[in-house]
């Protein structure tokens, strides 16, 4: 089996930076400031733009990658799309009995375990196909 290529990365990495500064700029001013309802809602939907951007480059160098990268990807998306759906849905029922407290259990503290998803399913691909 031939060795993975790596194409079109440090585009791929450069707008996922992009993206993160973004969001966790935003973050921190609609935290630390308390910006009016407009400015909140601007600065909410700036880093739907910058994902958006790392997304469309992201599924774009998909397309340079060779068949076994593909795969890899495709396996780390199911087990991150599938756990995060796991970790809602238990999140969920759990909301029902125990009440959660939305200061360690809010959206915001559910980002970083789809993206630990994605790249445990990175790590079980690369063991699989390398």
């Amino acid at each position: 089996m031939e060795k993975i290529k790596k194409t079109g990365g440090k585009k791929i990495l450069l707008y996922g930076i992009l993206w993160a500064v973004v969001y966790i700029g935003c973050l921190l001013l609609v935290k630390k400031t308390a910006p009016s309802q407009t400015v909140g809602i601007i600065l909410s939907f700036m880093p739907t733009i910058t994902f958006m951007l790392f997304i469309y480059n992201f599924i774009k160098g998909v397309g340079f990658m060779d068949e076994v990268e593909r795969r890899i990807q495709l396996e780390a998306a199911v087990w991150g799309f599938s756990m995060g759906i796991l970790l809602l849905m238990t999140l969920g029922l759990l909301d029902f009995v125990v009440t959660l407290k939305k200061e360690d259990w809010g959206f915001t503290h559910l980002i970083p375990f789809f993206f630990a998803f994605y790249f445990l399913g990175i790590i079980i691909s690369r063991r699989k196909y390398n």
